[in-house]
């Protein structure tokens, strides 16, 4: 898990861990964040990181708006040199409809991801829209270039809670938008005015409410381009190392093995016989002679009486 930040574009495109984890040690995400401990929290800081997980909070933190081509250079070299740190709620449901009964499961998790802009593909993608976004303001345009990481964490987090297919359920899945970037000379969209799906809900209200205006107007003064990165695999840090200790399976008792006596040869006695070795007893049976050789001292006085 230890990896230099000098070896940043070694990274996956995609690096994921629970922003409870990440939380507790941030140095666990390649020792690219320092700890910083306040009292009742662990902050998270790092200047090798584009760090918009504030934007969880306020979505503010964002937009980049950029005011001359200066700053949208400075901007693009920050952003194709290092990665960036976003903090994401996601979801999952699952509805399986059968002949009685609907069940529905969901699933929701809280991550932090880093999104590696080294990698050729995404570095790829980025350059080419930050190149565009270059050309309309040095012809004098406003425009709004929205980069939306989202989608290949939504891929991600649906096969590993949900890898099962069958042919009777509906699956839907969404996450808290707050994998997106907006860069911009002008202003961001107001999304209840131009997605497609508010459109499609509040119809009636959008059209009352200067919806239609709002949208003319929106294509005359700003051009909006879009950025989806999808398909791109997420690498998951559990934050927790483990030690497993592999016992061995102890030999089974086998009975001793004694040397054999060699043929044509006497086997030898026990205990050995020898001038150094004398036996602790006599082998050759009790004794010889009166036993035992000394009799025993008589009993001192008169014979005890006893008396019926």
């Amino acid at each position: 898990m230890a990896t230099h930040a000098a070896e940043l574009h070694d990274l996956p495109p995609y690096t994921a861990m629970l922003w409870s984890q990440f939380q507790a040690c941030p140095p666990l995400l390649y020792n690219l964040f320092d700890s910083t401990v306040r009292p009742g929290d662990v902050a998270h800081q790092s200047d090798k990181v584009f760090d918009v997980s504030g934007s969880l909070i306020s979505h503010k933190l964002s937009e980049l708006i950029v005011k001359n081509i200066e700053e949208l250079h400075r901007l693009t070299n920050d952003l194709l040199n290092m990665p960036i740190l976003f903090h994401i709620k996601v979801e999952h449901q699952r509805t399986d409809n059968y002949v009685v009964v609907r069940v529905r499961k969901k699933w929701k998790d809280e991550f932090a991801v880093l999104v590696n802009t080294r990698h050729p593909q995404i570095r790829e993608m980025i350059t080419n829209k930050l190149t565009q976004a270059m050309q309309y303001m040095q012809e004098g345009k406003n425009f709004c270039l929205k980069l939306d990481f989202g989608p290949s964490v939504r891929q991600w987090y649906s096969g590993i809670v949900d890898s099962q297919v069958t042919f009777c359920d509906s699956r839907s899945n969404n996450d808290s938008g707050h994998m997106t970037l907006w860069v911009t000379n002008y202003s961001t969209p107001m999304e209840c005015c131009t997605s497609l799906l508010c459109i499609f809900i509040c119809f009636p209200l959008w059209l009352v409410c200067g919806g239609p205006c709002y949208v003319t107007h929106r294509k005359i003064k700003c051009i909006d381009e879009e950025q989806e990165f999808n398909d791109f695999p997420v690498t998951l840090l559990s934050g927790v190392t483990r030690t497993v200790t592999i016992q061995r399976q102890a030999p089974v008792p086998q009975a001793p093995q004694y040397p054999s006596a060699p043929r044509n040869q006497p086997m030898q006695q026990y205990p050995p016989q020898g001038p150094m070795a004398q036996p602790p007893y006599n082998l050759q049976g009790p004794p010889k002679g009166p036993y035992p050789p000394v009799a025993p001292p008589a009993y001192p006085g008169p014979l005890p009486q006893y008396t019926a």
